[in-house]
């Protein structure tokens, strides 16, 4: 895999996530709010890797909604 893995720890009022590459060198991380712009900035973070693949922690429970955002095709 040539591409990045983001990884995401959602919680209740934020979302934690580190972006590592096939080396698994840490590239970007960054803890965002749970609101309207707190989620932009993680996914602008997130489009700068063309190939990347979302891993959400949590996608049939509290990170059901970013998982939601991921699939269909906001990430």
């Amino acid at each position: 895999m040539r591409g990045v893995i983001i990884g995401m720890d959602p919680h209740k009022r934020s979302a934690t996530i580190e972006i590592i590459n096939d080396r698994e060198k840490i590239l970007a991380q960054g803890r965002f709010t749970t609101d309207r712009d707190g989620y932009q900035t993680m996914l602008k973070l997130g489009r700068q890797h063309k190939d990347r693949l979302w891993a959400v922690e949590g996608c049939n429970g509290i990170g059901r909604h970013i998982a939601q955002l991921v699939h269909s095709g906001f990430a």
